[in-house]
């Protein structure tokens, strides 16, 4: 269920969404995600989230329900229940998914459907959308590049395709990220500042270079040491996942189990920027439902 589907190839256009059920691709006639209990198999985009985001290779991708009609307002709020349960459990267990679009959305075909290929949900969150209601909604990756996503599907995009501007300091800025993240690490002896314990391994110790606010859409963090922490692999998911975070003014940590109030370890060599904590406790209040502002 999970994967490519045989005699399919990325770019193949289906007349309907009756056609995609028949040949495997995506079995609802009308649903946007299929799957729950195992994980997602696939989705379609057909324009029906106003906040979603579409870069042909990248997808910011809006879950289901919520809404008054399919593909109407939104008028409630969503839960990581039936698709989007599929989805969050695609991001955990790094499960592909296959992705279609439509022709209601500008980069889909002319007319039909249109199959692109499998991508990977990176991340999950949940947050207030556009019309004030909690979305779920999802990080997805092509397994391949922007370039060669648009070499297989160049015979079926629209006149008015455009494709999405990226920077060329792209690759400057991953490495810089890796020497930056080894930096924060050596600095606090690969201790995590939450719980100060280093984890040792025979291939050296286990620590993560964690950015405050996020890199890449839609946070658009910065790749600056003062954007960093060190932190171990629990206390980086917990704090990837907003179980907790760190008062900007006290710099002491707050939600966090066994550890609330404790201050965060900070080396007087490292400067972490108030601007970022405070992006990241609001983040927090979001999506723990919070009514403090």
């Amino acid at each position: 269920m999970f994967g490519n589907v045989e005699g399919v190839n990325v770019g193949d256009v289906f007349n309907s969404r009756q056609e995609l059920r028949e040949a495997g691709i995506h079995a609802p006639t009308m649903a946007g995600i299929w799957g729950a209990q195992e994980g997602a198999y696939s989705i379609v985009l057909s324009g029906g989230y106003e906040d979603d985001i579409d870069e042909l290779d990248y997808i910011l991708y809006t879950g289901q329900g919520g809404q008054d009609v399919p593909g109407g307002k939104q008028v409630a709020d969503q839960e990581f229940t039936k698709g989007n349960k599929g989805l969050q459990l695609s991001c955990q267990y790094q499960l592909p998914v296959r992705v279609s679009r439509g022709y209601q959305i500008q980069n889909g075909p002319v007319s039909g459907y249109r199959y692109d290929g499998l991508y990977y949900v990176t991340k999950y969150e949940r947050i207030r959308g556009k019309r004030g209601f909690y979305i779920c909604r999802f990080h997805l990756q092509s397994e391949t590049s922007l370039k060669e996503l648009e070499n297989k599907l160049s015979g079926n995009l629209k006149n008015n395709y455009v494709s999405p501007s990226r920077s060329s300091s792209t690759v400057n800025r991953l490495n810089r990220k890796v020497a930056l993240s080894e930096k924060v690490k050596k600095m606090y002896d690969f201790k995590c500042q939450v719980c100060n314990i280093r984890l040792a391994s025979p291939s050296g110790p286990i620590a993560i270079g964690a950015h405050i606010k996020p890199l890449g859409m839609p946070h658009n963090g910065p790749d600056v040491i003062e954007n960093m922490l060190c932190l171990c692999p629990n206390h980086h998911d917990q704090f990837d996942y907003h179980s907790f975070y760190i008062e900007p003014e006290t710099l002491t940590i707050i939600g966090l189990e066994n550890f609330e109030n404790h201050r965060l370890t900070v080396d007087k060599k490292h400067k972490i920027e108030k601007d970022f904590l405070n992006y990241r406790k609001e983040e927090y209040l979001i999506n723990n439902n919070s009514a403090e502002t």
